[in-house]
């Protein structure tokens, strides 16, 4: 790790500096990369957590290698590693039974928030806008018990805002949403994934719906 306490640093800048010194080269995480940081933040992976999943894939891969062949470019290539540990470390407290509680707690208050801030822009606005946040409300489940389902189902309320946002706009609004979107996601490479470029450019849309006063409530709450 790096000299400069870990205090010093947001949880982004934490994980990054860990792998990049992993990998030994580079300044900056991908887009894709700190859209996958930013989700392991609000489920709530200990930065330690995700930097001992981080060791051991590197570890891992450089084994089975071949001779000559690179390393790891992207963080995502770790990712599978970083969730066996969050699973082992969520299953080891739960076995100590000190991990449903404050897991159930953390969701329930995350859900209670996206609540509020729905109620919140159904009153400071009306028509098809107002209705878009009442139905994003009524999709958020009665409670909340992991994380994980929240996050399933904060981004099912926000794939419903942005699609009722998107269909209120008039067409040519509309249509010029794709050229910036694609811009700002660049081309896609011989060896990115389409459904990986597909999420790139939602990420971009969903920056547009911001922008325009949307609420989002992933990255939010």
């Amino acid at each position: 790790m790096s000299l400069i306490p870990s205090g010093e640093f947001s949880y982004t800048a934490l994980i990054a500096e860990y792998f990049l010194q992993l990998r030994g080269t580079g300044l900056l995480l991908s887009p894709l990369d700190l859209e996958l940081v930013a989700e392991w933040e609000r489920r709530g992976v200990p930065a330690s957590v995700a930097c001992r999943g981080m060791r051991r894939g590197w570890d891992d891969l450089a084994q089975g290698r071949s001779p000559g062949a690179a390393p790891p470019r992207s963080l995502r290539a770790l990712r599978g590693f970083v969730e066996e540990e969050w699973r082992a470390y969520r299953d080891g407290r739960v076995g100590d039974g000190g991990a449903p509680g404050p897991e159930a707690d953390a969701a329930r208050a995350r859900l209670a928030a996206a609540r509020n801030l729905l109620d919140e822009a159904q009153g400071a606005t009306s028509g098809e806008r107002r209705c878009a946040y009442r139905d994003a409300a009524a999709a958020l489940p009665a409670d909340a018990v992991t994380l994980d389902t929240l996050d399933h189902a904060l981004a099912v309320a926000d794939d419903l805002l942005l699609h009722r946002w998107i269909a209120s706009l008039p067409r040519p609004e509309r249509a010029a949403l794709g050229p910036p979107c694609r811009l700002l996601a660049g081309d896609r490479t011989r060896r990115a994934r389409r459904s990986a470029y597909r999420k790139t450019l939602r990420t971009h849309l969903f920056e547009a719906a911001r922008r325009a006063g949307i609420l989002c409530l992933r990255g939010t709450v």
